[in-house]
């Protein structure tokens, strides 16, 4: 895939802010940290593998308050970039698929670790849902069973246009890909009015569009030809009248090897 040990030995050798950044979010690539030796370097098999696994899972069995919004969430880490969707009862979620990584092409050279958040307004006595994370040909899913506490009051549509904060769906918690590679980080929310969405980059600086950088309507960030000295955290921003949620991801840009 590429070669990560020259990425994160001159990582560990930059200033003391950024080499303590560097060893903070390693923690969100076990994978990786696992593999490292006594040299201090990941092996260049254990950076060149593919793998899937998911870091969180929704509870078993988990109540859900009528009348409230039931948030699940799943983490997968994987090389290539795992993408994430949901099922209710076996069948897909399609308002989730709207608004997830579905649509979002992963180079085969990634690596990440995704955070994807299912809200859930209603529940009829009991429903199971399933995150199903994909990488490759490799496939993992937990699921979960939501059971009602109560009678639910009637959703008339106008009812689910009911104001709301925003609230991120899907975002990369840290992300890995080869400099020199077009990469996509995506921050998708929802929320009522419509949420703003807005990047910082590792310099804190608000993302204006130019001719390496774009944030589109849907919130993902698009960065062309990766650089190094795009290493570190970018944030995202959702915003509409009620309120803001934020979203960071670690970018390591990575040598080819």
């Amino acid at each position: 895939m590429y070669h990560l040990a020259v990425c994160f030995a001159v990582a560990l050798l930059c200033t003391g802010c950024r080499a303590g950044s560097v060893n903070r979010h390693l923690k969100l690539l076990p994978e990786l940290d696992n593999s490292i030796e006594s040299n201090g370097f990941p092996t260049k098999h254990s950076a060149a593998r593919s793998f899937l696994s998911l870091s969180k899972r929704p509870r078993a069995s988990q109540a859900h308050v009528a009348g409230s919004v039931l948030a699940l969430t799943c983490e997968a880490l994987g090389a290539p970039a795992p993408r994430v969707r949901w099922l209710k009862n076996a069948k897909p979620v399609y308002e989730h698929d709207s608004e997830s990584t579905e649509q979002i092409d992963s180079n085969p050279s990634s690596l990440a670790r995704v955070s994807s958040t299912l809200l859930v307004t209603r529940t009829e006595d009991t429903d199971e849902y399933t995150c199903i994370a994909s990488s490759g040909k490799k496939v993992a899913r937990a699921s979960t069973l939501v059971y009602s506490t109560g009678t639910a009051p009637d959703m008339t549509e106008r009812s689910k246009l009911l104001p709301f904060a925003p609230h991120i769906l899907v975002s990369y918690k840290a992300f890995v890909d080869t400099i020199g590679n077009n990469v996509i980080l995506p921050c998708r929310a929802k929320g009522h009015p419509r949420p703003h969405m807005t990047w910082r980059d590792n310099n804190g600086t608000v993302v204006k569009k130019d001719n390496r950088m774009k944030v589109l309507k849907s919130g993902e960030l698009v960065i062309s030809s990766l650089r190094w000295s795009d290493m570190g955290e970018w944030t995202c921003h959702a915003t509409n009248t009620f309120g803001t949620q934020t979203a960071s991801t670690f970018l390591y840009p990575a040598l080819a090897g």
